[in-house]
Order: C-alpha cells, then structure tokens, then sequence
C-alpha cells in the first residue's frame, strides 16, 4: 500500500445485514444505496468503503449490493434444516442411546464457532454476575456469521477484500445491528486500542419513545442494542433533524450522563429508488383506470392504513380512484390485511402488493397520480422524497419529519381525520377529470444518492472530529486534576 493511501482517511459504511439478506425494506435500502455510491463520494482524501462482519473479521465488498439475498443463505437455511432434523431424529427410540451424545457434540461445535473459549473460573464468575452480557442468548446469531466468515475464506476473493483497521479510521453503524452484539464489541475494542472511531446511525427512536406502536421483541432487542452502544460509541448520526432532536431529548431525560456529550449530527436521505434487476410483478400498473393514489410502506399501526381506507371508501362511490398499496403485512395488521381481503374493490380498484421488487415500485411510482404517507411517526420518509422524485404529488400527515423532508412541496393532513385526507385528494382529483395534468416536475428537495452520500461523509467527518475534540478536552481536564 503506498503512502497516500495509507494517509487516506476512511469511513466505513457498516452494511452486513443487508449484504447477506437483501431486501428494500426502509433501512437496507438506505445501507445498500450508500455502500453503492461509496466509490463516486470519495475524495483524494477521504475514501467511503462498505463494511461487512464476518464473525472474527471484517471484509468490504467489491461488488455493489442488491436486493437479492447472498447465495449462502440458502446454505444457512439449509443448516437449519439439518439442525432441527437431526433435533426430531434423536427423539426416535432406536437413536435414544445417541441422544445425549449427539446433543452435547453440537453443544461443543457451536461453542467452538462463538469462540466461548472462557476458562471455568470464567464461567463461574459470569454465572454469578447478575448482569447478563449481551452476547448471551443471541450465540446463534455470532455462530452464522463465524460460518460465513469461515465459508468466504476459500471463496470470496473475487467479491470481498479483507479489511485491517489502522488509527484515523470510522466506522458508521448504518445497518440493523441489532443481533451483532459481538461485531459491537469487537469494534468498541479497536476503538479503545486501535484508534479507530465508531459512530451509531440512528433511523428513528420509536422502540425507546414510542414502544405501544412497536412489537414487544422490537422493543426489547432495540433497548438491549442502544444500552450497549450508547456506551461504545463516539457520535450519532441521523437522517433528519427531527430524529437527532429526539434523540437529544431522549438522552437529556433518561441517557447515561456520558452519552449526553456525544456529539449528533444529520444528513439528508437520497430519492433514487436503487436499480433492480429483477422483473416489475406488475405488467398491467400502467392500464389500471381512473386517478391512482399509491401507498408504501409496511402494514402495521404506525403506517396508519386505516386512514387511508377510511379517505378512499369516501371517494370510491364519486369518482374513478384506485388505491395501489406497496407493503409487507407487518405486525398488529390483522385488521388492515382483513380489510383489505374482504373489500369490494379488492383486485380492481384496490391493488395490494405485498412483496414488490424495486422494480415494481418504481413502476408504481411512475404510475401514480398521487401518494399518501399517512404515518403516525416517522424518522424520515423514503417514500416521500421518492414520491417528489418521480413527479407524483405528495400527501403527507402533518407530522415533524415530513414537514422538514416535504417543505412546502407537501400537502398536509392530519392523521387522525380522513374526511381531510379524502378533501384533498378531491382537489387533486376535480382538476385531473378536466384533464389538467397534476403530476409536477421533480423536486429539488429530492436529492439524488449520491448527494446524499457527500453529506452523509462531510457530517461524519464533522461529528468525528468533534468527538475528538471533546475527548482530547476531557482528558486534559482529567490530566489537570492529577
């Protein structure tokens, strides 16, 4: 490696979640289009890399990231099913005499991939503690990701490269880490002895502010994760204001003192939907009738679907509509999915896509002569600034985040009143029956990804920094009272 390189500061964009799973869901999308555009928001001085946890290591990528899932996950599923197989087999009384040995040789070899090399006065001693480390109950987890890293050794060399931290380095948790605990630990180690930074990205709060409109385990893991990582890191970041004022809020009432001083900053989301490769499921979007009102996102409370089918069964019976929803059932969605079922208009004037490709989306986005965010609470909105990026015009709760994301390119409703929501569909609607065009020219509040990325590293070099700073004032503070 030469010496310019080896002066070169780096940021990684940590992204191993979505590098094995795949999938367009709100935060691999964000993690998949900033790995993508790492190498085009680089500088002579400053060199963006995606980063990926191998279980002992860390690799970057050599190839950009799609919504495909990595081939070996279907080896990992296939080891599960060769697990729980094996599981109801030792249960037959002919195998009752290899029960035991069975289950206790697989008891070692997971031990042996989680690397629980801990001597017995070790054990004795965590037995005893009274606080549970975070790695406990999740080993699985560590376990396919030390498989996967054992795997990729021999053949990985054309889509991976082996990453050697060096001081001056940043690391930004930009994926769902949530069941890493070991990757954190091992970070926040060569954080503390090689002089490398690591900095949280944070997508929203709502597990720790707003847990009625979260599932219990989400709350749970993400409680666990931020205790863990409001002790290990040197920054936040965050994808809009509004989520770095939160947190600040969050921090100033119920965080450790030290996590008060960590400095926070934000950066603005981009609107490209990313490039797939995959085929549309959804050939006949473009001859679909009358005025297309489209909404994204995943069906669970904080989405508030049932405001929009509240507005649109307002509509249907004065005017040619139809509602076209892009979203995944998610949890607490019975009601909605039965709704959605059970309704005349299901399959002619009501489309549900439940497992749309970004292809489908973007056809969908195409094809809209409006869409509506009804959300409750938002960390930013993708589907926001997608929409401005396409030319549809953007209905929006009236909520913190879209304001700041939307500005005045927004109509606004409250999200507790579809009578609102269906009165200004109404005023989009009259004008497009007398043929004047709605869909507007692209918004510059639409950014692009990689414009986002530039942002993205200008304020991850401002934060780290700062975090410098402050560390280097606290310990000449504490070198003073010596």
């Amino acid at each position: 490696m030469s010496a310019e390189q080896q002066n070169k500061r780096r940021i990684f964009i940590e992204c191993t979640h979505t590098y094995l799973a795949g999938g367009s869901g709100g935060i691999r999308r964000v993690a998949r289009s900033l790995s993508n555009v790492h190498t085009e928001a680089s500088t002579e001085e400053v060199q963006l890399l995606p980063l990926v946890w191998a279980g002992r290591r860390f690799l970057s990528p050599l190839k950009p990231l799609n919504e495909s899932p990595h081939p070996l996950m279907a080896l990992a599923r296939f080891a599960g099913l060769i697990t729980r197989s094996i599981s109801v087999a030792a249960h037959w009384p002919l195998l009752a005499p290899l029960r035991e040995p069975v289950k206790s040789a697989l008891h070692k070899l997971c031990q042996w991939l989680r690397g629980e090399w801990r001597t017995s006065q070790e054990k004795t001693d965590a037995n005893q503690s009274s606080e549970q480390s975070p790695e406990q109950g999740q080993g699985g987890s560590n376990l396919f990701y030390r498989v996967f890293g054992l795997l990729m050794w021999p053949l990985g060399f054309l889509s991976v490269k082996p990453v050697h931290f060096r001081r001056g380095d940043i690391i930004v948790l930009v994926d769902s880490t949530w069941n890493a605990p070991a990757m954190l630990e091992t970070l926040f180690d060569a954080s503390e002895h090689e002089g490398i930074q690591v900095g949280a990205m944070l997508h929203d709060l709502f597990p720790l502010t707003l847990p009625h409109m979260c599932q219990a385990s989400t709350v749970a893991g993400y409680t666990g994760w931020f205790q863990q990582v409001i002790k290990g890191v040197d920054f936040f970041i965050t994808n809009s204001a509004a989520t770095t004022q939160a947190l600040e809020a969050y921090l100033q009432e119920s965080g450790p003192e030290s996590a008060r001083r960590l400095p926070a900053g934000n950066f603005r989301l981009g609107a490209e939907v990313p490039q797939s490769t995959g085929l549309s499921e959804a050939n006949s979007l473009q001859s679909l009738p009358g005025f297309v009102v489209l909404a994204v996102g995943t069906i669970e409370p904080r989405k508030n679907y049932q405001v929009i089918l509240e507005a649109l069964d307002l509509l249907w019976d004065k005017h040619n509509v139809t509602l076209v929803i892009v979203g995944r059932p998610g949890w607490a969605n019975e009601e909605v999915m039965a709704r959605l079922h059970e309704h005349p208009h299901n399959g002619l004037r009501l489309q549900h896509f439940d497992n749309a490709s970004d292809a489908t989306l973007t056809e969908c986005y195409q094809r809209a002569d409006a869409l509506v965010c009804a959300s409750w609470a938002e960390g930013f909105g993708l589907p926001v600034v997608e929409g401005m990026r396409h030319g549809a015009p953007v209905l929006a709760s009236d909520i913190e985040a879209f304001r700041e994301v939307g500005g005045d390119a927004c109509r606004y409703f409250a999200p507790d009143q579809p009578e609102m929501l269906a009165s200004e569909l109404e005023r989009l609607i009259r004008p497009w029956q007398a043929g004047t065009p709605v869909r507007q020219d692209k918004c510059n509040l639409a950014v692009n990804w990689h414009e986002s990325a530039v942002q993205f590293r200008q304020e991850v070099l401002r934060l780290a920094d700062a975090a410098s700073s402050s560390t280097a004032k606290v310990s000449v503070a504490a070198r003073s009272q010596q």
